[in-house]
């Protein structure tokens, strides 16, 4: 055989060898060491295929190796998260892999560099890019039994990480309400839930934390926490020298007062409610009041509650106290 005929003959068996692999070989000199197979599992910060829906593809490259299809996989071959890639020589290789959404976006990757001297298996763990974003379908729960349901409650005001609130529906999502959360960066992710009605008063409050996974969506359910409770008000009269009731001070009206830190919010109530001297205020954050009452009698007589030391009330969230029933704050006396 001439020289030209043994160089057809290599050029035909190289060509023979390289359409069975899964990469065209360089002309380097073969190193020494076993050739094999490289077989890549992958996961995705831990989490299975099925777990990344936005992941499309996976993207292999080995530098100085063509592979098959270009090296562009689905996640799942032969129904495993990896690809096998046949007959490399033996020797040290870098590897990039990516995974890529439907737009050829690399939203996960990892990169290495491994040994082939025989058959080699390679789990790699692709983290989060810059790219990356997932999605959370928020939900939540109002309080058991709670008479101020979402027909009462005007809006759902949603802040994540101490952002802008979003507002939303309180009935928004159906049976259970719910809203669809996108674009948010991968990782932790705190978020602020409260409802309120339509004058601003806010009833009720979430305050927690979610994990937000590239290209995938999840569902956190929050259970919203009453905020507010009541504050039962009980009151009397004195002309200086006996005690009067609402008939006999000639009050029809009493001005509540109640005073914290953020400033007063007043009320005004009927003198009798239900037979009993007093008044239930419905829904007050929670947190410790001076109560201040004033009220006009018979004759235009003003009658007051002490301002040198005002009586306090504490509101509970979620309790909610009748005037008739047992509290720490006896009747407040009310003199000219």
């Amino acid at each position: 055989m001439t020289a030209h005929s043994r160089f057809l003959s290599s050029i035909i068996a190289a060509a023979a060898l390289m359409s069975s692999t899964g990469c065209v070989f360089t002309t380097e000199p073969t190193p020494t060491g076993r050739s094999g197979d490289i077989t890549f599992t992958w996961q995705f910060a831990g989490r299975q295929c099925f777990e990344v829906p936005e992941v499309v593809q996976i993207a292999v490259s080995i530098p100085g190796q063509t592979l098959q299809n270009n090296g562009v996989y689905g996640c799942l071959n032969a129904n495993a998260a990896g690809i096998k890639l046949l007959n490399f020589r033996a020797g040290t290789y870098n590897y990039t892999i990516s995974g890529q959404n439907a737009q050829g976006t690399v939203i996960y990757e990892a990169s290495g560099r491994l040994t082939v001297n025989g058959d080699v298996e390679n789990a790699v763990n692709l983290l989060p890019t810059g790219n990356a974003t997932g999605s959370v379908y928020v939900t939540w729960t109002l309080p058991a039994g709670t008479p101020v349901t979402c027909q009462y409650i005007a809006a759902v005001d949603i802040a994540i990480d101490n952002g802008t609130p979003t507002s939303v529906n309180c009935a928004a999502g159906g049976t259970t309400p719910g809203v669809l959360l996108q674009n948010l960066g991968v990782g932790r992710h705190t978020i602020d839930i409260s409802a309120r009605d339509n004058a601003g008063l806010f009833y009720y409050r979430a305050l927690n934390s979610f994990d937000v996974y590239a290209g995938g969506a999840t569902t956190q359910q929050f259970s919203l926490a009453w905020i507010v409770g009541s504050a039962p008000v009980k009151w009397t009269f004195s002309n200086g020298v006996t005690q009067l009731n609402c008939a006999q001070a000639g009050v029809f009206d009493v001005g509540i007062t109640l005073r914290d830190a953020n400033g007063d919010t007043t009320f005004t109530s009927p003198c009798l409610n239900g037979g009993v001297q007093g008044y239930q205020v419905p829904y007050v954050y929670y947190g410790t009041y001076q109560i201040f009452l004033a009220a006009t009698g018979t004759g235009g007589v003003i009658y007051r509650s002490s301002s040198a030391v005002p009586p306090t009330y504490t509101v509970e969230a979620g309790v909610f106290p009748n005037v008739d029933n047992p509290q720490p704050t006896p009747a407040i006396l009310m003199t000219p």
